[in-house]
């Protein structure tokens, strides 16, 4: 029980860390290498100083995911702005095109999901890193899936209805990101 407590307690620490490198928006990518940084060593029990792990990672790998960050973002907002844009299409066109960029934006996601991990275990320039996620997102791709739905479900369900977001806003606050993380950290393992 006291080791279950402590995990939490880290866990909770970890988020609120996380959450405040978050603040300035570029630096999501360093903050969250850093969370998967520290995470990956716990799923294993190889965890030692939190605060000390989370913020050497997070010095380590700033430029590598900040500027690997800043590339996902441009490439979400292309796609966002693509995906509004195939609605104006015809007819069977819109569908098509729709259903093609939603298969883009779930491979946009799952590189996205191993990126910041393989950053935080692997020393590798940023197109390795970049290319080790798209063969991992197609190579493991049942891992894949399972991760993208683990982040997908917790988004979607704290945006569920109003009720659902008014528990799920201290929830993120809280442990929300962390807990994320150390289920994505679970799966990576295998």
């Amino acid at each position: 029980v006291t080791h279950a407590l402590s995990k939490i307690c880290d866990m909770v620490c970890l988020n609120i860390m996380w959450l405040i490198c978050c603040i300035p928006v570029v630096t999501i990518g360093a903050s969250t290498t850093a969370l998967y940084s520290v995470m990956l060593k716990m799923v294993k029990n190889e965890e030692g100083y939190i605060f000390r792990g989370f913020f050497k990672a997070f010095k380590e790998n700033f430029k590598q995911s900040t500027i690997m960050w800043l590339l996902f973002a441009a490439l979400w907002i292309v796609w966002w702005l693509d995906y509004n844009f195939t609605g104006a299409l015809p007819g069977q066109l819109s569908f098509v095109f729709r259903v093609l960029f939603l298969l883009l934006g779930f491979i946009l996601l799952s590189v996205m999901t191993y990126a910041f991990p393989l950053t935080a275990r692997y020393i590798n320039p940023i197109g390795a890193t970049l290319k080790n996620a798209l063969i991992l997102t197609v190579a493991k791709l049942p891992y894949t899936f399972l991760m993208v739905v683990v982040i997908v479900a917790a988004v979607l369900g704290s945006f569920w209805n109003t009720t659902t977001f008014m528990f799920a806003v201290p929830l993120w606050l809280l442990i929300g990101g962390s807990l994320v993380a150390w289920i994505n950290s679970w799966i990576l393992r295998r």
